[in-house]
């Protein structure tokens, strides 16, 4: 017998049914693609979030692993069945922990940040210990798997985050969970988010994050002049394309800079895009609050 305050389990697989083919469809369109797995997607992580969102913790590792489950068949890579476990099965079934999370204060950011880092902890560690031998001489297995994950991983996060926090979108989730979670749930995650941020934690935070999307930018223009650097004293050294390893090991490094390259100036546009929402948001309510005084 269904006890009060508890949805039906019909409901239940009808909206886990509906975020996994969500996720999968998004999870076909590459916008950037990772040689050796892994890409960035339009927000095809988001709906395994949010299936435990919802429907807690247990339905969104099931969704999650799910959706991993249906990723192999359309063309997983795999070199290791502990491989495949780490990078499909647990991968994506961490995700799902953000049911942990739904009845915090801002519970679906939160829940998205650490399903989205547990699912980056399994592919970092499927990068260290079966695709070390891809790291760079004199690079780190551990950095280079930390790095390589990152550049996917990342930037489809900071995008997220940012699409879920717009007031349009909280409302428009805000609407969908009423509708789906049981009443008695819906107010105890309506109740932890009632009010708002202050507007001097929101300048602090465009603050930190403008300052971060600083330095992205002026590491990624380090980085930009070691790459220069590297290709000038390659053009001058004909050694390099005699010897097929040495000529091996260069062309690593500019691909490793490469990647860090776009992954610090990906990081650089969204933290001062945000940095620049959050400011103009601020400016934009302060402004309304002093008409209404008036």
């Amino acid at each position: 017998m269904q006890q009060k305050g508890q949805m039906s389990h019909a409901k239940m697989l009808a909206v886990g049914a509906v975020c996994i083919a969500l996720a999968f469809m998004l999870n076909q369109v590459a916008i950037f693609r990772m040689p050796m797995g892994g890409s960035v997607t339009p927000m095809s992580m988001l709906f395994i979030v949010l299936a435990g969102y919802w429907l807690g913790p247990a339905f969104g590792i099931l969704a999650g692993v799910s959706l991993g489950l249906l990723d192999t068949i359309t063309g997983a890579f795999i070199v290791h069945p502990a491989q495949y476990v780490l990078d499909y099965i647990l991968g994506f079934g961490a995700l799902g922990i953000s049911g942990f999370f739904r009845r915090m204060k801002f519970g679906l950011q939160i829940g998205y940040i650490a399903g989205v880092f547990g699912r980056w902890v399994m592919v970092f560690l499927s990068g260290l210990l079966f695709f070390y031998m891809y790291a760079p001489e004199g690079q780190h297995a551990a950095i280079y798997s930390a790095v390589y994950n990152l550049n996917y991983i990342a930037p489809e996060m900071i995008v997220t985050l940012i699409i879920i926090s717009l007031p349009s979108m909280k409302h428009a989730i805000n609407i969908v969970t009423k509708s789906i979670v049981p009443p008695a749930v819906y107010e105890q995650m309506l109740a932890v988010n009632a009010g708002s941020v202050s507007a001097a934690a929101r300048i602090a935070t465009g603050a930190v994050l403008g300052t971060l999307g600083g330095m992205a930018f002026v590491f990624a223009g380090h980085l930009r002049r070691l790459e220069e650097l590297t290709v000038m004293q390659v053009a001058f050294d004909v050694q390099a394309f005699s010897d097929p390893i040495r000529a091996d090991r260069v062309y690593r490094l500019v691909e490793r800079n490469s990647e860090q390259i776009f992954a610090f100036q990906t990081a650089g546009v969204i933290f001062l895009a945000l940095a620049a929402a959050l400011m103009i948001s601020t400016l934009c309510a302060e402004r309304e609050k002093a008409r209404e005084e008036a």
